[in-house]
């Protein structure tokens, strides 16, 4: 400026430029000087380390040796001297990482993925600047699996007991091996590497993925009585890892010696409902591994015995020694026999399916048929809960059917013969005992309404002990329309109602009909609403007024309430209602004019000089008319109630020429009504007038001139 301050206009920026070269000029206005201005820009920290990372994801394989380079996490700072020097710090390593002073993060241990597969690093980079600048970096180590672990064995040793007889190809055992490897290098699978004592061919399976091991030759306990087995895991690595175990197979001897049935069938008979653990029948079989023994066997009832649902059984009955293995809950010297497999869940006896025991278990068949006998446990049961019928009062007739009831008994014989009857007498009903048809006993012509009869039916059957049961009939006898409608004699007919109300609730008008349903369904209606005046609801004869009344023009009314059912054809009944309109004090008395004139002679005594009558609508007391003046008191009186005016005293002529008074009539009824009129002498006032009598001569002014 013109005192030669050199100043900034913009900021500067180091890292944009970091010096500047001013040449400057003095002039006086004659003379000029030049000078130049070297300006350098003094670099501040204002600039943060920036990462320079294309991935923040990084694997690496667990066996790498310590020292290992994991990834280069190196910061760039855009300052100068301190304020662009970077150093690194390493949060997250868990002591297995860390970074040197390039920002290159290596191992500082070595790494196992089976302890530890994935690490959550922090690296941070800070200038030297004041104040001191850092940017963070987050990065994730994932740690690749390798195949740094053989497969381990649940056991090392396996023990299993088997009969020589069992199935090939059934599970024996499963051994099973695990590896905490992943992937491929914790696939395990397992194959047999050797057998002893050794056979021309493999005793055993093992299944390649699950590890169960079964027989691939059928065992013979006398020949061979124990095998060991060398089962290997090996895992699906490369290399691949493996590890052994041992399986130890004990022969179990089978019993070879049947029981044996001393006849080929039997033919049962028992009777049903028998409780569970009845004896039905005791067999005697002998065995000839307990030489000349003779053991005895009962067939014991084991569920519900019930003919209703089966009524013959065809056992296959099996003996069983105590031989190994034991395949029946037994006790020592009794046998229990086996029903077929088909009738275990509905009866019997101990009941197992003949698959269970192979063709070289020592046993013995016999078939059993066992016929179960009925007993009468089963009452009469209806084919419906309830039962409904109608019947009409104008066809009804004796012998007519009204409807048949039916019951069944799961019994047999005499213990399923129903005979039916009722429960109670009924004059109007009778059943047929043997087919259950119910019919009417006479006609129903003193049934007079709609009426619901509920019958009782008693099946019972021909059994020892007898067993009943009830069924309920519901016979709907419908009424014709012979009915009409009744309206009670308490109602009352004479009413009394005020005149001028815009609504008036004058009760509800109703009847009663004998019949029922739409027999006896009512509505109502006027036979006439004068005009709308008054107005009746067809469903509940409710009666009301629709427009206020007024005595004056109408002071009575006879009104014809008729009360229709819905019968075919319908039937009515009418009900008069006498209505007497009360008086209300809605008129004012009126005068016959509104003015009124009256010349009196002066001096005359007291008398009446008019008589004002007033006329009111109204009656009775409402109609009831007082009278009154106002004004003039002093003067004039009128009779309260005849409306006479009358002088109070001689009027003087030379005093007052003439008077003006008002005449009001009212009445005391509520509300206060009134009228009034004006006494004058002429323009339609009321006037009173005084008539000048000569009574007086005349006088001189003065007594003497």
């Amino acid at each position: 400026d013109v005192d030669g301050i050199i100043s900034t206009r913009t900021k500067l920026d180091y890292e944009s430029r970091n010096n500047y070269i001013l040449n400057i000029s003095l002039s006086d206005g004659n003379t000029t000087d030049y000078a130049t201005v070297f300006v350098k820009v003094t670099d501040v920290n204002d600039n943060s380390p920036v990462f320079d990372v294309a991935s923040t994801t990084i694997t690496i394989l667990e066996n790498m040796p310590a020292g290992t380079s994991v990834t280069s996490a190196s910061a760039t700072d855009a300052d100068e001297g301190f304020n662009g020097l970077v150093v690194y710090s390493l949060k997250g390593g868990e002591g297995k990482m860390d970074i040197d002073t390039s920002g290159l993060i290596f191992l500082e241990k070595e790494l196992d993925r089976e302890i530890q597969g994935f690490y959550n690093l922090t690296v941070i980079a800070s200038d030297q600047g004041q104040p001191v600048l850092s940017t963070a970096l987050n990065l994730s180590v994932i740690i690749d699996d390798v195949n740094d672990n053989p497969p381990v064995f649940s056991s090392s040793r396996y023990e299993v007991s088997v009969p020589e007889d069992e199935v090939l190809g059934r599970a024996l055992l499963t051994v099973s091996a695990t590896d905490l490897d992943a992937g491929a290098n914790a696939l395990v699978t397992y194959r047999i590497v050797g057998q002893q004592p050794p056979t021309s061919s493999p005793m055993f399976l093992v299944n390649l993925t699950t590890g169960q091991l079964s027989l691939s030759q059928q065992l013979d306990y006398e020949t061979i009585k124990q095998f060991e087995v060398e089962v290997e895991a090996s895992d699906g690595g490369q290399p691949s890892l493996s590890a052994k175990a041992l399986v130890v197979v004990h022969v179990l001897d089978v019993n070879d010696n049947p029981p044996e049935f001393n006849q080929a069938a039997y033919d049962i008979f028992v009777l049903e409902n028998l409780q569970k653990g009845s004896p039905i029948y005791t067999f005697s079989v002998t065995d000839k591994d307990e030489v000349g023994t003779k053991l005895d066997g009962t067939i014991l009832v084991n569920g519900y015995v019930d003919r209703e649902t089966k009524e013959k059984y065809e056992l296959l009955l099996v003996a069983s020694d105590n031989g190994v293995p034991q395949r029946q809950v037994m006790q020592r010297n009794t046998l229990f026999f086996i029903c077929n497999f088909l009738l275990f869940i509905n009866l019997s006896v101990w009941a197992f399916s003949e698959s269970w025991f192979s063709p070289v278990t020592h046993q013995n068949f016999t078939y059993v048929s066992v016929q179960v006998l009925d007993v009468n446990d089963n009452p009469p049961r209806f084919t419906k809960a309830q039962y409904s019928a109608s019947v009409r009062v104008a066809t009804a007739k004796e012998g007519v059917s009204v409807l048949s009831v039916s019951a069944t008994d799961l019994d047999i014989g005499n213990n399923s013969v129903i005979s039916y009857s009722l429960m109670n007498h009924s004059d109007d009903f009778r059943i047929n005992n043997r087919t259950g048809e119910i019919t009417l006993s006479n006609n129903l012509d003193h049934i007079t309404t709609d009426t619901v009869v509920t019958l009782i039916v008693i099946a019972a059957d021909h059994g020892v002990p007898q067993l009943t049961s009830n069924g309920k009939v519901t016979v709907r006898v419908n009424d014709i329309n012979d009915n009409p409608p009744v309206f009670s004699p308490l109602i009352q007919t004479k009413l009394s109602v005020p005149e001028n109300a815009a609504s008036l609730d004058l009760g509800v008008f109703s009847a009663t009909d004998l019949d029922t349903g739409v027999n006896a369904l009512i509505s109502y209606s006027l036979q006439d609403d004068f005009a709308g005046v008054f107005h009746i609801n067809s469903s509940t004869g409710k009666l009301t007024t629709k427009k206020s009344l007024d005595r004056e023009m109408m002071d009575s009314y006879e009104l014809k309430i008729i009360a229709t059912d819905s019968g075919k054809p319908p039937r009515s009944a009418s009900l008069l209602l006498s209505i007497t309109v009360e008086d209300v004090n809605d008129n004012p008395p009126v005068f016959p004019q509104k003015s009124y004139s009256v010349t009196v002679k002066e001096n005359e005594p007291p008398h009446v000089i008019l008589s004002a009558t007033a006329t009111d609508e109204d009656i009775g007391y409402n109609a009831v008319i007082h009278y009154t003046i106002i004004g003039e008191t002093s003067s004039f009186r009128v009779g309260e109630l005849s409306g006479n005016i009358t002088t109070l005293q001689p009027l003087d002529y030379e005093s007052r020429s003439q008077y003006t008074f008002i005449l009001k009539a009212f009445n005391p009824g509520e509300p206060y009504l009134q009228d009034t009129a004006n006494i004058t002498d002429m323009d339609l006032l009321f006037l009173v007038t005084v008539e000048d009598v000569n009574e007086e001569g005349p006088i001189f002014d003065k007594p003497s001139y």
